[in-house]
Formats: C-alpha cells, structure tokens, sequence
C-alpha cells in the first residue's frame, strides 16, 4: 500500500514544480491529473472530436488508455483550452477517477510514497490520503509565474491574457457541479504568494516529516 499525499490547487501556482521536487526528495512517482486530461485532449483534437459533443467524448474516453505523451503535445494553447472545457464533464471526471486509482496499483516505489497533483486529489480522487495539501496564491502573482514560464515558447501571449485566462479559469474550476476545486477540509493551506519555491517546497517537506 501506497502512502499517499495529495498536492491540489488551482493554476499558476506551482504545483508541477513542488511536485518535482518532492518525487526526487522523497524517491516517490507523481500521478498529474492535470496531464491525464491534457492526454485525453490531445486524443480527442488528434481524433477530430468536438470537445463540445460530450457524448462523443465519453465515448471515447470510456476505451481511452492513459499513456505518458511528451511535453511539447500536452502544453499549448489548444490543448489548454480543450483540457479546461472537458475537465467539466461530470461524465468525464466519473471515468478518470478510475484511472487516477489504479495508478496506484500500476506504481510502486522503495518508499512506498505516491505523490497526487492536480485539483481534487484531496477532496475525490483520494479522500483518504495521510496527508493533504492545498497551495494558493493570488491571481496576479500566479499570472505573473506563469507569465515567465511561458514566455520563451509563447512569446505572443501577454501578461494581461494570462490573467485573464486564470481568473476564467479559476472560476470555472471553483463554480463546476462535478468535483469544485476547493480545500479538504483534512488538509494544510499554504497560500505561498510571499515565498519563493524553495520555502514552499521546504514548508510542505517539514509537514510530511511531521507525520
């Protein structure tokens, strides 16, 4: 059995890159929810799916096998918005929740640690996880972050189109029937807008210690 954590919150603040760090620091695989739906918006744009005919994408989904893609396909424009537009499909989450769960089954490590990123790892994908966090900052500092990130491989995209995006975004993530992004009511809240990653990194390694 896996002891898990759960690392949930919204865009922009720095999730991958904490995650990162704790899967080399905890010798621990990570399971990115964010990426399962990117990969399942990948196939579907490949597929020529209209992302909008949710019963075409349930279809496909229900025959769908997750298998890690590269970077450069998953993190573009297009697969961001069709990744935020199927993310919302009561349907959709039902069926991806089994193929979160049985990550576990599929990954084992010396440390018997799994890792869990993404939005309701927490509150649905594993309720019951020893330990629960939840990261937040405010919508202009994740803009910014995510601003620089992208910048060398964007170089149209604007600090104010950013915001916008995460503030959309934000609110489509916390106001969705199917799963809301929201705190576990179990878990510890960093709101990590005033620390660099490092001490949020260190801050989430000392509560793990702890327990």
């Amino acid at each position: 059995m896996h002891k898990i954590i759960t690392i949930d919150g919204p865009a922009g603040v720095g999730k991958g890159t904490i995650c990162k760090l704790l899967s080399k620091s905890l010798d621990a695989p990570v399971l990115n929810s964010g990426e399962i739906y990117r990969s399942i918006a990948h196939d579907i744009k490949e597929n020529h799916i209209n992302p909008e005919d949710v019963a075409s994408v349930i279809t496909h989904v229900k025959n769908y096998i997750y298998i890690k893609k590269s970077s450069k396909k998953l993190y573009n424009k297009s697969i961001d918005l069709i990744s935020s537009q199927i993310s919302s499909i009561p349907e959709l989450r039902k069926l991806t929740v089994k193929i979160q769960r049985n990550f576990t089954k599929l990954n084992s490590c010396a440390s018997k640690l799994l890792i869990a990123e993404g939005r309701d790892m927490g509150t649905v994908i594993f309720p019951k996880a020893e330990i629960k966090i939840f990261l937040w900052a405010r919508a202009e500092i994740r803009a910014q972050r995510r601003y620089l990130q992208v910048k060398k491989v964007r170089k149209s995209n604007k600090f104010d189109e950013i915001l916008k995006e995460i503030e959309i975004r934000d609110m489509r993530d916390m106001t969705r029937k199917a799963a809301p992004l929201q705190p576990a009511e179990d878990s510890y809240l960093i709101d990590n807008s005033n620390l660099d990653i490092e001490q949020c990194f260190n801050k989430i390694l000392k509560i793990i210690k702890k327990n």
